[in-house]
């Protein structure tokens, strides 16, 4: 299995490290640092399988943990007639390491409501994931039941490595049911992000995800140390669609048990809130560390109110059944 380390990305600010500002020495209290200083430490790797051993609704669990971006740097400040700003020695910022979880492939359940409906759209989805020391291949599917079939509303696949930043996509392609087949391209040589559906192109970070390996990097965080998972933690990864790439800002909520048709479960829940300008919906994501800490629920709340749940139904392949 691969340990690896998350860097900082000279590209977009898209770090998962945290900073903290050191000061210059000025004339007056209000000028503003000169600039950022960021020191990595590495952080310990500990036994995934410890990382349930108490579990708990976000309301009962310890919300006395510091995010990444509470922690700001303390600043001296002398009030004599010249005045001077002193900033207090800089902080290590730990680094989140990741490690992939256990291929595996699986079937969740579809529930789909909408403001101005009464009965929910029920259907199927599936998740196939599938990895070396060197390469990965991921299979995400979903589709609603009508009548006695099922209609596949979109599928995408994900191809790439797996590298020094974790997950390394090199080509998405989606598919959606009336639309035609988009791609979106990683290209790590000139390190930007292009399109098929539009001439964008967009800078490429280290850590950057597409839409599906992005619950596959956060799975590989809490896979490779579970003490990297704090409440309130904020962990940012840009993150690629059909024709932009935004960084998106994921908030550890806490430990929650969760209902399946495999019993319940234990996870971490981990939300995208919306981000005005960006990206409109609300990003629910349930972790099972019992599962390698793959995503056993996904949750997309829409601006419309419109909700769409998958929720894990049974394992096909891998993992212990």
């Amino acid at each position: 299995m691969r340990v690896t380390q998350i860097h900082s990305s000279d590209v977009m600010p898209v770090t998962l490290y945290e900073t903290t500002q050191p000061a210059a020495e000025t004339k007056t209290a209000a000028s503003p640092p000169s600039k950022t200083v960021v020191r990595k430490k590495k952080a310990s790797i500990s036994n995934s399988s410890n990382s349930a051993s108490t579990h708990s609704s976000p309301s009962n669990t310890d919300t006395t943990s510091q995010s990444i971006s509470d922690i700001e740097p303390a600043i001296a400040t002398n009030h004599a007639e010249s005045s001077s700003v002193e900033a207090l020695p800089v902080q290590a910022a730990p680094a989140l390491i990741t490690l992939p979880p256990p291929s595996a492939s699986y079937v969740l359940d579809v529930v789909r409501t909408e403001p101005n409906l009464a009965t929910p759209y029920y259907g199927s989805g599936e998740i196939r994931w599938r990895h070396d020391d060197k390469s990965y291949l991921m299979q995400v599917t979903a589709g609603v039941d009508i009548f006695f079939a099922t209609v596949r509303l979109y599928s995408l696949q994900s191809e790439g490595s797996v590298g020094d930043t974790g997950i390394k996509p090199r080509i998405t392609t989606e598919t959606r049911r009336g639309k035609a087949t988009t791609y979106t391209y990683f290209n790590d040589d000139n390190r930007t992000i292009s399109f098929s559906s539009d001439p964008a192109i967009i800078p490429l970070s280290e850590n950057a995800q597409d839409k599906v390996t992005v619950l596959i990097q956060l799975a590989s965080i809490g896979n490779a140390d579970p003490s990297q998972f704090q409440v309130g933690k904020q962990i940012n990864i840009q993150v690629a669609e059909e024709k932009e790439a935004h960084t998106h800002q994921f908030i550890v909520l806490g430990q929650e048990t969760i209902n399946t048709k495999m019993g319940p479960l234990s996870t971490w829940h981990i939300v995208r809130p919306p981000r005005a300008g960006q990206y409109s919906s609300c990003i629910d994501i349930w972790l099972a560390p019992k599962l390698g800490w793959l995503p056993v629920q996904i949750r997309n709340t829409e601006a419309n109110g419109a909700v769409t749940t998958q929720t894990i139904r049974k394992i096909k392949e891998g993992l212990e059944k």
